[in-house]
């Protein structure tokens, strides 16, 4: 054989070893990539500080971490999104609630760990112990489907529609007939209950049957015409229960989705949070929203005195208190009614803390806006200026579950 023809022969031999090592390799990443974790992403807003689920399961956090919230291991502030809960990282966490300084984890198997701040119980362990730095499991909670954090008070529901309170009670917001706190999970007397929801220091629950239950604070009105009583320390049904399929709650503020799509409010109106230009201070009655009527609500979320929704189509809707710019559009004074969609589209996730907000765009990216005093819109250089007020980039993707300085200036 000629040696041009055993050259062409060595090259086609070693082109077909390449591309067969190519092509086995090929294999190998599409099957590695087809039995990755891949879960819905999550995005919660604490008291001033956010956590998140990327695709991986992977678990991020950022800003105030004093009382532990973040579930580090720390009590060190977090100024960019960054590993957090970092003993479930990677676990099946079926969802996050986030109060003020606590954090709620519910896993895919019922059971709820939790982390931060146990000042009024809320971490369901011993009176002395202060803080949780990392996230510990609440022995006497299993089989929960559901987990909702207030200012100090948290539920949990279980697949049978039993609920369990525990932490600050200074309203009767546990629903326990008194206004002791709790360290330890206390069912209420509730059947049959599908969802449950804590305001600032109240709670709502709504059955099979659309029942609205409420208890603890009603200063304001926010669990509607009860006799004008200032405090529920038990569940009630209220006034207006089965008007609506959807409630939220705010700090002290409250919202509904009646069964035709029209959003309502009733509660505290200080700064505009009814959405309503005609309603003064406060009302115990449920009035519309002054959204426009092309205007097809998927999701309402609600913290303090600030509220958004996000639309069927993906546009994000805010009002109420936006001092510190967390609607992302610059506008810091509040309004009667709701301006204008901010993003118009592209919205996936959205959720408000206490004075921030964020919203996952169809690509994964995280955005933030609002107060950064303690790093809680997330990858921001720290200024003097703690103000955000257009939505900024937090570097962080809940697709690839990865973070990149975003170099906001």
């Amino acid at each position: 054989m000629e040696v041009s023809h055993i050259r062409s022969f060595g090259l086609a031999l070693l082109l077909a070893l390449l591309l067969l090592t190519a092509h086995s390799c090929a294999e190998t990443l599409i099957t590695v990539r087809s039995t990755a974790p891949t879960v819905p992403p999550l995005i919660q807003a604490g008291g001033s500080f956010g956590l998140a689920r990327a695709s991986d399961g992977s678990i991020w956090g950022w800003g105030d971490n004093a009382r532990g919230q973040l579930g580090n291991g720390t009590t060190l502030r977090v100024r960019v999104p960054s590993p957090a809960a970092v003993t479930l990282d990677g676990k099946e966490i079926a969802d996050i609630a986030c109060g003020n300084v606590a954090t709620l984890f519910l896993m895919a198997d019922g059971t709820v760990y939790s982390c931060g701040g146990n000042n009024y119980g809320q971490q369901a362990q011993p009176q002395q112990v202060s803080v949780v730095k990392t996230p510990v499991q609440i022995p006497e909670l299993n089989d929960i489907v559901q987990i909702a954090s207030g200012f100090g008070q948290c539920l949990a529901l279980d697949a049978e529609g039993n609920v369990y309170a525990w932490g600050r009670n200074s309203n009767g917001q546990l629903g326990l007939g008194d206004k002791k706190n709790r360290h330890t999970p206390e069912k209420l007397a509730l059947s049959d209950i599908v969802s449950i929801q804590c305001g600032g220091k109240y709670c709502m629950a709504m059955d099979r049957e659309n029942v609205i239950y409420g208890w603890g604070d009603n200063e304001y009105g926010q669990l509607g015409n009860t006799g004008n009583a200032r405090n529920l320390l038990r569940p009630e049904i209220l006034s207006f229960s089965g008007q609506f399929s959807v409630i939220a709650c705010g700090g002290d503020t409250a919202y509904g989705l009646d069964y035709d799509g029209k959003l309502y409010a009733w509660g505290r109106n200080d700064y505009y949070q009814l959405g309503n230009p005609n309603i003064g201070k406060m009302t115990s009655t449920p009035v519309p929203v002054a959204l426009p009527d092309k205007v097809k609500i998927a999701k309402i979320q609600a913290y303090n005195a600030h509220v958004g929704v996000i639309t069927q189509e993906g546009a994000l809707w805010q009002w109420g208190s936006v001092y510190h710019g967390q609607v992302g559009n610059g506008l810091t004074k509040s309004k009667a009614l709701p301006q204008a969609a901010c993003p118009e589209n592209g919205v996936t996730l959205f959720d408000v803390g206490s004075l921030q907000s964020y919203f996952v765009s169809v690509d994964g990216e995280v955005f933030g806006a609002g107060c950064n005093e303690y790093s809680q819109t997330g990858a921001f250089k720290w200024r003097t200026d703690y103000y955000v007020r257009e939505w900024k980039d937090t570097g962080l993707n809940l697709q690839t579950g990865t973070w990149q300085d975003p170099k906001n200036d």
